[in-house]
């Protein structure tokens, strides 16, 4: 029996390419599988970074709206909030990746956030320095450059004001679709 079953080579052939077949669609199937899982996996893990950046920027943002709120009410006063605005999570942000793969209708607003926002803390250091410059040697000249800083600042700070609201609101659409 053992002779007559090895003695049918047609059979052994094509046992063997069939399974030889089957093995290799086996394979090819797998690695497909794997592929496609591997994409999605990376879109999943893509997307939840990107939520959670968004969400990082988005509580910043907002306490920067509180922080805006009180610089404009203290600031005619003649009161120097301290400190005036939060930019650790842009500083985390704009040296990642995280940018290249967002639509530019969400990127812009907050770019432009954060822009003004930089320039408000540079030009609220240069009203500091005038504050102290102004208690040490008051002049005529340091309470004018003082008074000129205030007001910039107060202008940029009113320039800022819907500029964070629509990049909040940005973000905010954004992550409702998400």
């Amino acid at each position: 029996m053992l002779t007559t079953m090895l003695s049918d080579y047609d059979f052994w052939v094509s046992f063997a390419s069939n399974m030889l077949a089957g093995i290799l669609l086996t394979l090819i199937f797998g690695l497909v599988l794997t592929s496609v899982m591997s994409h999605f996996n990376t879109r999943r893990k893509v997307k939840e970074q990107r939520r959670k950046f968004l969400e990082f920027i988005e509580r910043e943002l907002k306490r920067n709206t509180t922080s805006l709120t009180a610089a404009l009410e203290e600031l005619p006063k003649g009161n120097l909030p301290y400190p005036l605005f939060e930019v650790s999570a842009w500083k985390v942000s704009v040296n990642s990746s995280l940018l290249d793969n967002m639509e530019v209708e969400l990127v812009h607003p907050i770019l432009s956030s954060y822009n003004r926002i930089w320039a408000a803390n540079d030009l609220y250091q240069s009203l500091l320095e005038a504050y102290f410059e102004r208690l040490a040697r008051p002049s005529e000249a340091s309470e004018k450059r003082y008074l000129f800083f205030r007001k910039t600042l107060l202008d940029r700070l009113r320039d800022l004001q819907p500029k964070l609201s629509d990049s909040l609101q940005q973000i905010d659409n954004h992550l409702k679709a998400a």
